[in-house]
């Protein structure tokens, strides 16, 4: 049997996480005054009149499928004759230009999928939902520990997790077997692995889907921080380690960018990579056909990290009758039945305790061969969220074209952290100087 642990409140994983949390007063009371009241469930009746909700997402494939379903069911089950209509924008990248364009012109959908770090710049917008988890039959407290911190990190209740995921390793277990490889549980392990594998046939053992996340998951593997609102926290030894550990991969030929594929899932299905490290929904994309698949938590170093990744449901909608009906729908995603069922249809993760619990959630990841569940649970205990402050979603895309850039042109280590520090720090509008005080206390 296997459940989730929930994260050590300890170290500097907490301080780092209590730290995120840290809003300014005058945040809150923005976010207080810019969006309705909401009423108290704990003292007053629901009365919800027939209304329709719009719902903004950026699912695809099986996940658009699932919520479909999902939602065509709340829609014919629900009571007070809600409809709730699906807004596929695109991908996260345009979901997320959507929603700030239209919270500049104050024409937000009711809800909407979004990553913590989008909506930094309209706090003013969101709808706390302090009041509506007081709800009987939402029971807040049974929520993933993690996933509720990071739902609080705005110094109120935000948002309630959705499609929650981890990092996991997918490889190609048919063609490790042939070569004679041990699944790689280290960074050295990883590069020894991944010279036996290109020696013998001449093929990458890692692709990464976020560049971005990479470099986060294995700073914090390597006991180094990352960034924060005073820039770049890694200029340091540590740090340096990192990226060479990063950059020797690439340059060695043992790693490789996607190219035009956009996910590896594509690029493993095709047999054309031995392994890549992607989020665990990524399961539902692969097609193993010939060939098996393996999955196993992501190489570790000093520490183990695991990147938290997957978007919460934020509520925008300035119609108290339209806030009621839209909890009523947040609350019918977030049951137990409904995070098993997207689940179990989608490679997500269940939002609630008790779902790990259930006689059907116990079978299915004993059922699962490929070991995708058991090896997303397996980390949970190390599991981090993305640093949220005025600047963050930026700095997350900067790291990003700047490491493609450093692996096509097969940069040194030492010049591409200069680089990532410097790019991090003008787009933060900082000289460094603070970050370079706070990494040296770091990595002492």
């Amino acid at each position: 049997m296997y459940y989730l642990v929930p994260m050590p409140e300890t170290g500097k994983r907490k301080e780092k996480f209590m730290k995120l949390r840290k809003v300014s007063a005058v945040l809150m009371s923005m976010s207080m005054v810019g969006a309705m009241a909401v009423p108290t469930f704990a003292d007053e009746a629901k009365t919800i009149e027939p209304c329709e909700i719009t719902f903004w997402h950026a699912m695809n494939g099986k996940q658009e499928e699932s919520l479909t379903a999902l939602t065509d069911k709340f829609n014919e089950e629900n009571e007070y004759g809600i409809t709730v209509t699906l807004v596929n924008q695109g991908n996260y990248s345009d979901l997320s230009t959507k929603l700030t364009a239209n919270a500049a012109a104050d024409t937000l959908p009711d809800l909407s999928q979004c990553y913590n770090n989008w909506v930094t710049a309209y706090t003013d917008k969101i709808v706390p939902l302090d009041d509506f988890v007081t709800d009987e039959d939402f029971d807040y407290d049974d929520l993933i520990d993690s996933y509720k911190d990071e739902c609080e990190v705005y110094g109120f209740v935000a948002c309630v997790p959705f499609n929650k995921s981890t990092y996991v390793y997918f490889y190609n277990k048919t063609l490790f077997d042939e070569v004679g490889i041990d699944v790689p549980t280290t960074w050295d392990e990883l590069t020894e692995a991944g010279k036996k594998l290109k020696e013998a046939k001449d093929i990458e053992i890692l692709g990464v889907d976020d560049l971005s996340g990479f470099l986060e998951a294995s700073l914090h593997q390597n006991d180094c921080e990352y960034v924060s609102e005073d820039g770049a926290l890694f200029d340091n030894e540590a740090g340096l380690e990192t990226v060479s550990y990063i950059m020797n991969l690439y340059n060695s030929g043992y790693a490789r960018l996607v190219g035009e594929d956009s996910y590896f899932s594509n690029v493993i299905s095709n047999q054309m990579i031995g392994g890549y490290i992607g989020s665990c929904t990524g399961v539902s994309y692969i097609t193993a056909d010939g060939w098996e698949l393996g999955v196993a938590p992501v190489p570790g170093n000093k520490e183990k990290a695991a990147n938290q990744a997957g978007t919460n449901i934020y509520m925008f909608s300035t119609d108290e009758n339209k806030q009621n009906a839209a909890w009523e729908y947040m609350k019918y995603l977030t049951s137990v039945d409904s995070t098993i069922q997207w689940s179990e249809e989608t490679g997500y993760l269940p939002v609630r305790k008790s779902a790990y619990e259930t006689d059907e959630f116990k079978k299915f990841m004993e059922d699962d061969k490929t070991n995708n569940y058991k090896s997303a649970y397996e980390q949970s205990p190390y599991f981090f969220a993305q640093p949220v402050f005025d600047g963050s979603y930026d700095v997350m895309n900067t790291v990003s074209t700047v490491l493609e850039d450093s692996i096509l042109d097969e940069l040194e280590p030492e010049e591409v952290l200069e680089n990532l520090v410097t790019e991090i720090n003008d787009k933060l509008g900082v000289d460094g100087v603070a970050a370079e005080e706070e990494s040296s206390s770091v990595a002492e």
